[in-house]
């Protein structure tokens, strides 16, 4: 019978090195990093061949030596270039440092209300899509396809050049749905809210309104897990907040301190604000000005008459006791206008000149410039009602918007152009995350009777999280790295600054070094972020 079994090889058959997948690995490895080694020395030896060539005006030092240790020193010099837009005070005469960090705080604002509003437009947008109803689902679907294969340079070119300088003229801006919100050549002008002196008291009262609300929060939460029934948590919430925040506003301004005030003269006979709009109705031969409107129209008040009773007052431009007085006259309906000054003694010298009726600062500064005006301008200091908040509304004066808060053409297309970029690869992100429930989990929602928020917001948004967050970091650090297209529309963002600081220094390496750094930084703050958010909301393995 024949032996079937099988017999060992007598000798190890050894394989080529060329056919070993161990060796070749190894090999690819070392082939890999002679590479990239070269490539590293490739550039190291260009930047000091380059580095010689321009010689040591690289390295100059303060006391006119060179030395490697005095690359950054230029940025102590003076920067010589004006910046149109600044998030802190920035003069010509300030240094390079100054104006990099200018541009880095300029990034930050453009970048980090890029994500907020991107965030939410991609949400809504991203929700939309998958949404029931045709007409919505349609125009969702065509927003995102016509923005995701459009280049942003494109769009940023066109909002810039045929939507925002398309705007009508400052005389003709357009007002919105009545709203003070304008659209006019110079950009765009919004109401700034401006915290006064008694905000401080009323802030109390809202971090207690907020932890009672929180509180509530937790307490209904807990009772919907073992009810399990709905309590309406966000709206009880809201409650407990305004219970408390609601009487704190009246306490806080009934027992504001008088810390602003005005000075009239004492020939005007104002000895209180409500005198204000007396002498106003007086001099108009009207019984109350809100009828001031329906007297224009039908020509028993003329313009010029109303330009001849104007209050005009002098106050520091943009400050709390501007607002304030506004704000009040407003409320009176009494014309005004105002002296702008940018310091305290300017718009007291004005006062003094007779520039102004009255003038409007803070008690402590009044009462020191009634003193010095003793001889002069004899006057009388009337105390000023006020709120912890007030609205400062943008007016028409001159040849521009004043007041309220002013986006600039060039701040205005980079930051509408991000979020709406942006916004449409979000979109399709939080479609993906939401069609990555299962579907039963929606039914068994609507099984047990909740209301489509509901199912969206207790049930399919945070299973949908956990695939939303991964990519929804790379679009954040793609808006933040895409802000340096600013420079297109004439934003002064980092890039901006840094690459007109490196034209007039001639420090090529120290600035793109700089530059790099800064977005570095940046990219790993969010990142960093991110990922330990989406730690948070990531399933844990048993």
């Amino acid at each position: 019978m024949t032996d079937l079994t099988p017999q060992a090889p007598n000798r190890r058959e050894s394989v080529p090195f060329w056919r070993d997948i161990r060796v070749l690995g190894v090999l690819a490895q070392i082939a890999f990093l002679i590479v990239v080694i070269s490539g590293l020395a490739w550039v190291a030896r260009n930047v000091t061949q380059n580095m010689s060539t321009l010689g040591g005006s690289q390295f100059l030092c303060r006391d006119g030596s060179s030395s490697v240790r005095c690359a950054f020193d230029f940025l102590q010099l003076d920067a010589q270039f004006a910046i149109s837009e600044s998030l802190i005070p920035y003069d010509p005469s300030d240094s390079y440092g100054r104006a990099l960090l200018v541009g880095a705080l300029n990034t930050i604002k453009v970048s980090s209300l890029g994500i907020v509003l991107a965030t939410v437009l991609g949400t809504l947008t991203g929700i939309a899509r998958l949404s029931s109803n045709w007409l919505i689902s349609s125009v969702a679907r065509w927003y995102v396809d016509i923005i995701r294969n459009t280049p942003l340079l494109l769009q940023l070119f066109f909002l810039f050049f045929a939507v925002i300088l398309a705007f009508p003229p400052i005389r003709e801006a357009n007002q919105l749905f009545g709203l003070p919100i304008f659209l006019s050549q110079r950009g765009i002008d919004l109401p700034r809210i401006v915290m006064m002196p008694s905000f401080m008291t009323w802030l109390i009262f809202l971090v207690v309104g907020a932890a009672l609300a929180a509180a509530v929060w937790w307490w209904l939460g807990r009772r919907e897990r073992e009810t399990e029934r709905d309590a309406n948590r966000p709206l009880w919430a809201l409650l407990a907040l305004l219970i408390v925040a609601v009487p704190g506003w009246f306490f806080a301004s009934a027992t504001a301190a008088d810390t602003q005030g005005f000075l009239a003269p004492e020939s005007s006979g104002i000895t209180e604000f409500a005198d204000v709009p007396e002498v106003v109705r007086a001099q108009l031969g009207l019984e109350n000005l809100n009828e001031l409107d329906a007297a224009l129209d039908a020509g028993t008040v003329t313009q010029e008459q109303v330009d001849e009773a104007t209050v005009t007052f002098c106050a520091v431009e943009n400050s709390p006791p501007l607002t304030n007085m506004a704000a009040e006259l407003n409320r009176a309906n009494v014309p005004w206008a105002v002296e702008r000054s940018r310091t305290p003694a300017a718009a007291s010298a004005d006062f003094a000149a007779g520039e102004c009726q009255l003038l409007v600062s803070s008690r402590t500064a009044l009462a020191g410039e009634q003193a010095a005006l003793a001889d002069v301008l004899p006057s009388t200091l009337i105390p000023l009602r006020e709120l912890p908040v007030r609205l400062s509304v943008p007016r028409i004066e001159g040849l521009n918007f004043v007041g309220g808060i002013k986006l600039s053409p060039n701040f205005a297309a980079i930051l509408i152009g991000l979020t709406v970029y942006t916004g449409a690869f979000i979109a399709e992100i939080v479609r993906a995350g939401i069609q990555s429930v299962a579907k039963g989990q929606s039914e068994a929602a609507r099984a047990l009777g909740l209301s489509e928020s509901q199912r969206l917001r207790l049930v399919v948004l945070p299973q949908a999280l956990r695939v939303i967050i991964p990519p929804l970091t790379s679009q954040y650090l793609n808006l933040t790295k895409n802000s340096s297209l600013a420079i297109a529309v004439g934003y002064p963002d980092l890039w901006s600054t840094a690459f007109t600081t490196l034209n007039q220094s001639g420090r090529a390496i120290q600035v793109f070094l700089i530059a790099m750094g800064t977005y570095l930084m940046f990219s790993l703050l969010i990142s960093s972020f991110l990922n330990w958010y989406n730690r948070r909301v990531a399933l844990v393995e048993r």
